[in-house]
């Protein structure tokens, strides 16, 4: 485990420097190129990274997690934090979330990525909302809805699982042989029926329920 960089002199000036102080969740923090310069031992822990050297190396190919690699790629942009709950190996769900680092100035000056294993919490959640879920087709007499996603059109469906997969607007058209325009076209309808503002909120969207192409490793 490498010794953590001084957080001081470079995030001193970042609004998110008094949280990052004691935090007790996984952390990882990247500069403007996307290098990481700091990252803690929970991290390494729930990313599974062993005693690996990771300062100054990019983040993105660090993360072997498929849904988590899409989720970093698709919160590229965002200026608000973005949050997914990702299945992990051996049951475990982790808690991602992306944040933009800014300066006093409000100027960016890196990201990062916070993780915690929610998979107590998410349980408890699943449990009760299968019992209040039971509950109410028994009162209706119903049988139980489909989600968000039973609305997606077999095409919305390919173009969202591509978002996941961390494609550009123009990937996702080259890659389907239709235009940039039919694209946005699908990403319009899509967000809705989800119930969705952003880009990174459909591609958590499509990580958290499976709607992401299958990758090996």
């Amino acid at each position: 485990m490498p010794s953590p960089v001084e957080l001081l002199p470079r995030c001193g000036e970042c609004l998110l420097f008094g949280a990052i102080q004691g935090i007790q969740e996984g952390i990882v923090l990247v500069d403007p190129d996307q290098r990481i310069f700091h990252v803690n031992r929970k991290a390494q822990e729930l990313l599974e990274l062993g005693s690996r050297h990771l300062l100054g190396l990019k983040i993105r190919p660090t993360l072997r997690h498929a849904g988590l690699a899409s989720f970093w790629s698709a919160a590229e942009g965002e200026t608000v934090p973005v949050t997914a709950d990702l299945a992990f190996p051996g049951g475990v769900t982790i808690r991602a979330s992306v944040s933009s680092c800014l300066s006093s100035s409000r100027e960016p000056i890196g990201r990062m990525l916070l993780l915690r294993d929610v998979t107590r919490e998410k349980k408890i959640s699943v449990d009760l909302s299968d019992s209040v879920a039971r509950r109410l087709v028994e009162l209706a007499g119903g049988e139980t809805p489909d989600g968000p996603s039973a609305q997606l059109t077999r095409r919305e469906r390919e173009v969202l699982s591509l978002l996941a997969e961390g494609l550009t607007n123009a990937g996702i058209a080259a890659r389907l042989h239709v235009s940039f325009n039919t694209i946005a076209s699908h990403l319009k309808n899509v967000y809705p029926k989800l119930n969705v503002a952003s880009r990174a909120q459909a591609a958590a969207y499509a990580v958290t329920h499976g709607i992401f192409p299958t990758y090996t490793t």
